[in-house]
């Protein structure tokens, strides 16, 4: 299923969703899934992205997504100032987690996704005397510049 965000009822719902959980359940945190899949009409399917800009910023960006993504990440800090948001985003898309006033989408934090999967290939591939260190500490700062990431170490793939 994937939602249509142009539709006023569909962001309305979401944004409904979100409010509840923090005045409910008081929560202080939230982490966007597939945020690939919201920011693009192709959902990230099949497209392997390099890092140009044009595979960004084109007719192949979902508008209706990014802010849906905005009013979601206003909302939340607008309710719960020191509530953080994550994006789990595989595309490297730029400003995610910048400030919505410089241009940006609002996220606190990428989610670190290629870092889990060099553990386990490095724990199940690689004897521990042939590690590089490079890969290694290259992957740990490996980010756009001023993002900040959250990473983890494992993962449930």
């Amino acid at each position: 299923m994937v939602f249509d965000y142009g539709k006023y009822e569909v962001k309305r719902f979401l944004l409904s969703n979100i409010a509840w959980f923090i005045d409910e359940y008081k929560v202080d945190g939230f982490r966007f899934d597939a945020v690939t899949s919201i920011l693009f009409h192709h959902h990230g399917v099949g497209v392997s992205f390099t890092g140009n800009y044009q595979e960004y910023f084109g007719m192949q960006t979902d508008l209706d997504g990014i802010v849906y993504l905005m009013l979601a990440n206003t909302l939340i800090h607008r309710i719960r100032p020191h509530a953080i948001s994550i994006a789990e985003e595989v595309s490297g898309f730029p400003a995610l987690c910048r400030e919505i006033q410089d241009g940006g989408i609002g996220f606190d934090y990428r989610l670190g996704m290629f870092l889990p999967d060099m553990w386990i290939k490095l724990l199940k591939e690689t004897p521990d005397e042939n590690w590089s260190m490079n890969l290694i500490a290259t992957s740990m700062v490996n980010r756009r510049w001023k993002e900040k990431v959250v990473a983890y170490c494992e993962s449930h793939d």
